[in-house]
């Protein structure tokens, strides 16, 4: 796709760094491959952020994965099989792209956030895994004294609908900051999709914690991501905890909120949806009390 509008292509460094202002019709550009997909009428300047030269994933002191917003998926699913006793989750979740190589190793993490497709599989990796976003707003004007604020926001609560999220104008994802206890926590992964290669119609996630809270999230299923826990010494037998669980997360679909409805579109009716989430629901608490030692 042929972006018309758009009149200059400048490294991101300098308005990051004050000595020049953002300007309306400036768009942030990490690997591109949704912003050159579709004609974005309103885009002016690219500003590209893959010339800050970010780590693509380091592991802290504390062992917090840190995943910048212009790691690719290939690079966070290379360090992920090159790395022991990192979750299965990561390749399970980058297999939902159903994308090309190529793709793969341009699409970024960022920018499958920021899209915020109900299906977006980092949304699904990242939100179940209780990532954190930091955010980086700009100062207004430009020079020293505009500044960089940051703040942080649970990638749960990042997406609020479809391709809608709780960015302000401007706003930027520098990095998203996964526990290391998440890390550490078994997990259980279900998918649906109307076709052996189709988009995910439903995605569903358990992770049973060390310190034994059970943390369900669906995404694909649901506008955007819905997340329930518990501590699972409260819930009972495997099959009692999945009814429990399963009730809840039916009841936590409120359609006088946008987000959290049932999505519909030609990936899968809302009935299928709902449908094939709570399904699912019950088969990852099942799997997961039913192997708790």
């Amino acid at each position: 796709m042929d972006l018309h509008g758009v009149t200059a292509l400048e490294p991101a460094g300098p308005v990051l760094d004050g000595a020049a202002a953002l300007q309306p019709g400036d768009v942030w550009l990490a690997g591109g491959t949704w912003l050159f997909s579709e004609p974005q009428p309103g885009v002016r300047r690219l500003l590209d952020l893959t010339c800050l030269g970010w780590e693509p994933v380091v592991v802290d002191d504390d062992g917090d994965l840190r995943v910048s917003a212009t790691c690719t998926i290939e690079q966070l699913t290379s360090w992920a099989s090159a790395t022991e006793d990192t979750p299965s989750l990561i390749a399970q979740c980058a297999d939902a792209f159903l994308a090309g190589w190529k793709v793969q190793g341009v699409a970024t993490v960022g920018g499958n956030l920021v899209t915020a497709l109900p299906a977006a599989p980092m949304v699904s990796l990242l939100a179940s895994l209780d990532g954190v976003v930091e955010l980086w707003t700009l100062g207004a004007g430009a020079g020293p004294a505009a500044g960089l604020r940051r703040r942080y926001l649970p990638v749960a609560e990042l997406v609020t609908g479809d391709h809608v999220t709780a960015l302000a104008p401007g706003e930027l994802v520098r990095e998203v900051v996964v526990p290391a206890s998440s890390l550490a926590a078994r997990t259980a992964f279900r998918r649906a999709t109307l076709t052996p290669l189709g988009r995910s119609a439903s995605l569903v996630v358990g992770r049973l914690d060390g310190s034994g809270e059970l943390v369900v999230t669906v995404t694909a299923a649901t506008q955007a991501p819905l997340q329930l826990r518990w501590p699972s010494s409260s819930l009972g037998s495997a099959d009692a905890a999945a009814d429990a669980v399963e009730a809840a997360v039916d009841g936590a679909v409120d359609f006088s909120e946008p987000r959290r409805t049932w999505h519909d579109d030609v990936h899968g009716h809302p009935a299928w949806r709902r449908a094939m989430a709570l399904a699912q629901v019950r088969e990852v608490v099942q799997e997961l009390l039913e192997e708790t030692p």
